[in-house]
């Protein structure tokens, strides 16, 4: 197995209000090792982007966060380090492409000295050998003509090209990890499989670790080595794609599997769905399971909180439910005290 590029231990991040505090995310263990895709996967407002940016160092500067636990990289506990030497970690290290890249590029400067200023920070390298670098990277992402559009603003730009663009702008220091937080929202199909392919060929090339965002399991399938399930701000299911997909052990997990559209499926069934809804996070958070309210399977342990732990032969399939031998035993019954 091996060693760990990013080693996040306990993370709980609180978040205070004027009404209350809120935890956003709770007790969120993880690791990823150089070259793997790590796929982060749940509703909106689970703590995935939440994490994320937690990691990258994004939520040290507002007051109202508050942080514990580690997030070890390369050794080091980015939560220790002052923000002098966590400026030279992001962007240099760890580099992160956001969601909306027409709002996370500056509509006021061209393209090319938006992707030359992280070289100037980072790197020594002179004016001339910048620019080379920059169509280098543009060329390697897939826009055509750098030469040309290099020297264009955003908005001069496709959806797929600034995202295109801000892949380049992250990859420019050639960084250890990349996080990507639903970098093919709001693209078409045929851009999002560009997207995705162009991802994985960059991850093979630079031989970095990538964290992936999504909520669309089909793109877990297709790019993820091992995937980790949020729900309520907590894990609670991670493992290799292909164990947690053929044998998900966690209620919510088998909930967003069964949602899934399939080829084989018959016109007239209706996709299953999962009842309730979220918790609301800001009223508080309820003793026991955080999806106790919306489980088919609870009986009278789940009142109390289960923690992360293995119940498959798997290594490394990790789960958050006090079902003894998983969500199919619970399905036939076979499952002791299990509600009707």
């Amino acid at each position: 197995m091996k060693e760990s590029l990013v080693d996040v231990r306990h993370l709980t991040v609180h978040l205070s209000m004027a009404q209350a505090d809120v935890t956003l995310v709770e007790d969120v263990s993880f690791s990823v090792a150089p070259g793997e895709v790590l796929c982060v996967v749940g509703e909106s407002g689970c703590g995935k982007t939440v994490t994320a940016r937690s990691i990258i160092g994004l939520n040290r500067h507002n007051p109202n966060f508050r942080l514990d636990g580690e997030i070890l990289f390369d050794g080091r506990d980015l939560m220790q380090l002052g923000d002098a030497e966590m400026r030279k970690v992001r962007g240099a290290s760890i580099a992160m492409i956001f969601q909306d890249p027409m709002s996370s590029l500056n509509p006021l400067h061209r393209i090319g000295r938006q992707i030359g200023e992280a070289l100037r920070l980072h790197t020594d390298l002179s004016r001339g050998a910048i620019r080379q670098r920059t169509l280098d990277l543009l060329k390697q992402v897939g826009i055509p003509n750098p030469q040309v559009r290099i020297d264009d603003y955003p908005h001069q730009f496709s959806g797929g090209m600034r995202q295109r663009a801000m892949i380049a702008l992250a990859l420019a220091c050639s960084p250890k990890l990349l996080i990507a937080d639903e970098p093919t929202t709001a693209l078409d199909v045929t851009t999002q499989k560009q997207i995705l392919t162009l991802l994985a060929r960059l991850k093979d090339e630079y031989g970095m670790a990538l964290i992936l965002i999504t909520h669309d399991l089909g793109i877990v399938a297709e790019i993820a080595d091992r995937v980790m399930v949020m729900y309520a701000g907590q894990c609670v299911e991670i493992g290799e794609v292909r164990s947690v997909f053929r044998s998900p052990q966690h209620p919510y997990t088998a909930g967003l599997l069964a949602s899934m559209p399939a080829a084989n499926r018959a016109r007239s069934t209706r996709l299953p769905s999962i009842r309730g809804t979220p918790p609301v996070l800001a009223l508080g958070r309820a003793t026991g399971c955080a999806f106790l309210p919306r489980c088919d399977f609870a009986f009278e342990r789940c009142r109390s909180a289960p923690s992360l732990e293995g119940k498959v032969a798997d290594v490394g399939h990790l789960d958050r439910c006090w079902l003894p031998t998983g969500v199919e035993a619970a399905r036939r019954g076979a499952a002791p005290g299990i509600a009707p």
